[in-house]
Order: structure tokens, then sequence, then C-alpha cells
């Protein structure tokens, strides 16, 4: 029951998303490029084989071979799978000044998701609520991420007519350099035909506080 309704979420985000659009922002002035240093010359020395019999060498070898074969034993155990980094600039992701961005597909959504035990909790809310969700990721660091959306609907007197039903604030934790960072968008708005979350923009602070985490919502009068 519990899959059921996390596919149900992906299914919703998946509709949702592709209908977005969204643009970059950065606040602040932008941080000074890091310093590369020489890299310095390395040079190998060998020390001196000191006088052993056969017996002692071969005692050395083969202590030497164990200490190596429990090494990667250990080595193994502690890292059953290592993630290859992520490639930079990443591809798929629009970009500007520094900043890149883009709509997860459904597949993507749901790795990234599955990963996180706290968004898992979190994109339930998208069973009842209109959602949206956007991968960020910046070349320096941010201090806090700020993304405002606006969520669209049919107009309650004319159902042929879009029109915009509020504005969405999003803040969130900020993220290493070269970090992607999934965030998601969740209104107040129930769930409905043709009621999106779009018109994203998003904003890497790099100064100020953020404030409270989350989502909060401006509804508009008209609509």
């Amino acid at each position: 029951m519990k899959n059921q309704g996390l596919n149900r979420s992906f299914t919703h985000l998946l509709a949702l998303l592709f209908l977005a659009s969204f643009t970059l922002t950065t606040s602040a002035t932008a941080l000074p490029q890091r310093e590369v240093l020489p890299t310095p010359n390395l040079q190998a020395v060998q020390e001196p084989a000191s006088a052993l019999t056969k017996k002692e060498l071969e005692a050395k070898k083969k202590k030497k071979a164990k200490a190596k074969k429990k090494a990667a034993a250990k080595k193994k155990r502690v890292n059953p799978q290592i993630s290859p980094s992520p490639k930079w600039p990443p591809k798929g992701f629009k970009a500007a000044d520094g900043l890149f961005a883009k709509i997860p597909t459904k597949r993507e959504l749901t790795g990234l998701i599955s990963a996180k035990p706290a968004l898992l909790e979190e994109i339930q809310a998208c069973q009842d609520f209109a959602c949206g969700s956007i991968v960020v990721a910046s070349e320096n660091a941010c201090l806090w991420w700020e993304v405002l959306s606006t969520v669209s609907g049919p107009k309650l007197s004319d159902s042929a007519t879009i029109t915009s039903y509020g504005s969405l604030q999003t803040k969130k934790t900020g993220s290493a350099p070269r970090t992607q960072k999934i965030i998601l968008l969740i209104s107040p708005e129930p769930v409905a035909e043709n009621v999106t979350v779009g018109n994203i923009n998003v904003v890497c602070h790099r100064s100020g506080k953020k404030g409270k985490s989350g989502n909060f919502y401006l509804r508009f009068e008209e609509r």
C-alpha cells in the first residue's frame, strides 16, 4: 500500500514537472575563485635493503602479503560499492552564472528520493497537495537556497481559463560546491486536474540569514 502511494506521488509529480519553467539567480557578490596551488615535486625514495637470510626474506614476504590481503578485505567490507564522482558541469542542466538546475525525470526523482529517507517522507504530502521539484547545484557553495514558484490552475468561474492561485516560496539549507541537491516544492493547494507548480525561479544565497526552512504560500484572492 505504501509503495502504491509513492508511485502515485511520482506519477503526479512527473505530470507537473514537465510543464514547469525556471530561471536562475544569485544573491550577493559571487565568491572569488579558489586559488590553485602549485603541485609539489614528489620523489620516491627507497630504503637500502638490509642483509637478511633467505628464510627471513620469505617470512617477511608472507607477512607483507598477509597484511595486504587483510587490508583489502577490510576495505571491501567498508566500501562494498563506491559510486563514481558526478561529472561537472552536470549534463542536462540549465546553467547561469555558475548555477545549475533541472526538472528531474520520474526515474531520476525515484533514485534521488529513495536514497534519502527524509525526502521519502516529505513527498507523501504530494498525494494530496500540488507539488513540484527541482535539482540544483552551484560552482561555489550556497549558504542557503530559495525557490520562488507559482501555483496555477483553472479559473473558478471559467474552467477553460488558467489563472494563478498563489505564490510559493521554498527555503532550504545550502550545499557544498558542485553538489547536487533536490528541493521539493509543496503547496497547500489540493491536487486537481490542470493544477501545476511552475514559473520557478532558483536563488542561491551566499549571504544573509535564511530563517525557517520550509514552504511558504501566499494565496491570491482573485482566482
